[in-house]
Order: structure tokens, then C-alpha cells, then sequence
């Protein structure tokens, strides 16, 4: 994809909606870290969390094309990461996702 593409065809109150979504799963984030076009999540093991991250993944796919999407599981949680191309997109999904980024340790700083 080209850094100009970066577009998202959700609405104003569907935004809203679907960041409300981001954040309540991002409760369960044990952890995150700045990766080579974007951000890598880790979830604790939840019940239900699958199918919820899945479903957004799904959602968030079918609005923004630009963004790229890999989710594995293990004993240990989920991890997934989301990544574009370019500077521009790298951006793009640091600032969409800012809000489920956890510090590595005490006294850490954020890892965006």
C-alpha cells in the first residue's frame, strides 16, 4: 500500500464505538512493544478474549486495509501485532493504538 491510502471509512460515532472496544479488551494487555512498522501486544490468558480480538481484527481489516493484522495464542495469552508500511503508516497505528501500550517495568516509559 502506498502512505496515501492510509484511510479508515468509519464514521465519527462508529470511531468512537470501535476505540471503546480497543480499550476494554486492552485491559487484559500484560504487556507491549514498539516493532518495525508499528506495535506488538501481549494478553493475558482471558476466557472469551480470542473471540473478542478476533472479531475486532476482522472489523478493524474491513475499515482500514493499511494495517496488517497477526495474532498467534499460547498458554501463555495472545499476542498480536498490528503494523502498516511506510513512516506514515508506522505513525498511523502507534497513535490508534497508543491507548493499549503498557510500560515494560517499573518505572518504565511507554514503548511507543
Amino acid at each position: 500500500m502506498y502512505e496515501n491510502e492510509l484511510v479508515c471509512t468509519l464514521t465519527a460515532a462508529d470511531y468512537r464505538d470501535r476505540e471503546t472496544a480497543w480499550l476494554k479488551v486492552g485491559r487484559h494487555v500484560s504487556a507491549s512493544a514498539a516493532v518495525p512498522g508499528g506495535l506488538s501486544f501481549r494478553f493475558a490468558p482471558t476466557r472469551g478474549l480470542k473471540d473478542s480480538l478476533t472479531e475486532l481484527v476482522r472489523l478493524e481489516a474491513e475499515c482500514c486495509a493499511w494495517m496488517d493484522f497477526a495474532m498467534s495464542e499460547s498458554p501463555d495469552g495472545i499476542s498480536l501485532s498490528i503494523t502498516s508500511q511506510g513512516e506514515e503508516g508506522e505513525r498511523a497505528v502507534r497513535a490508534t493504538f497508543s491507548g493499549l501500550v503498557r510500560p515494560t517495568g517499573p518505572g518504565a516509559p511507554l514503548t511507543t
